[in-house]
């Protein structure tokens, strides 16, 4: 009696996975993320692969134009932090971010809280980097 009650448990849990239903999970009620409201400026973008953002379907040396402000900048890490506007070349919404700094930019004529216009190149490591900066006009 004692085989046949464990024979039958063993049965019964086997064939469980065979009453199962093979249905895709229904995730239309999960909306979409706001990244808008994401805080992209305490995130470590040197570890992030933008070149492969879902709506980015830049090439190695795309360019793109931005407006924004600029937060702080750190010279001596060729590092500046802004929050820019809707970036609809690269398919960015408004973002607060750390971006890197080519050695060509002059950081003297910028300074924090200043509304800037900037110009961003993806380099071969698929990082964007500003080449251009000066006050917004």
């Amino acid at each position: 009696m004692k085989n046949t009650s464990i024979a039958m448990l063993v049965l019964a849990l086997m064939s469980s996975p065979a009453l199962a239903e093979d249905k895709p999970m229904d995730h239309s009620g999960q909306g979409q993320m706001d990244q808008g409201k994401m805080d992209h400026g305490q995130m470590d973008h040197a570890k992030m692969d933008h070149g492969e953002m879902k709506a980015i379907e830049a090439q190695p040396g795309t360019e793109a134009a931005g407006v924004g402000v600029l937060n702080s900048l750190d010279a001596e890490k060729s590092m500046i932090n802004l929050t820019h506007e809707p970036m609809p070349d690269l398919g960015w919404p408004t973002m607060t971010m750390d971006l890197p700094v080519t050695k060509h930019v002059d950081l003297g004529a910028v300074k924090p809280g200043d509304k800037i216009d900037f110009k961003l190149k993806l380099g071969r490591d698929k990082q964007y980097r500003v080449i251009e900066i000066a006050p917004a006009k």
